[in-house]
């Protein structure tokens, strides 16, 4: 199961390639919902920070504001007191996202669900 995870991600990381397209944070904005039934909500906050929420059985399980660098996500978690980058892949349509999971090998992939 191990192996097919690893065959998975590595194909979506590899098929995912941007094409002349600049990300900002406006293309992370909406609803995702990862393979795991996790719900993701990004949108902008009260300050006009882009700002997420993750939600794991309708319980809120992390949230913090971010901003995008080249190819990583810097995330500020406000939940508690971590601070990371992560990497990250869309597809081609931007409708499937691949996050690597902080301080793991593993990663999340994200199928959107709302803008």
């Amino acid at each position: 199961m191990r192996y097919l995870f690893w065959i998975v991600t590595s194909i979506a990381l590899v098929s995912f390639i941007q094409v002349n397209e600049r990300v900002t944070e406006l293309s992370f904005i909406g609803k995702w919902k990862s393979f795991e039934g996790e719900i993701i909500s990004v949108s902008f906050n009260e300050n006009n920070q882009p700002y997420f929420r993750r939600f794991d059985d309708n319980q809120l399980v992390s949230e913090g504001n971010f901003a995008v660098e080249e190819n990583f996500i810097v995330i500020q978690r406000r939940d508690t007191t971590d601070m990371y980058k992560l990497q990250y892949a869309f597809s081609t349509d931007a409708q499937t996202l691949v996050v690597m999971k902080p301080y793991s090998e593993q990663a999340w992939l994200l199928n959107r669900i709302s803008y």
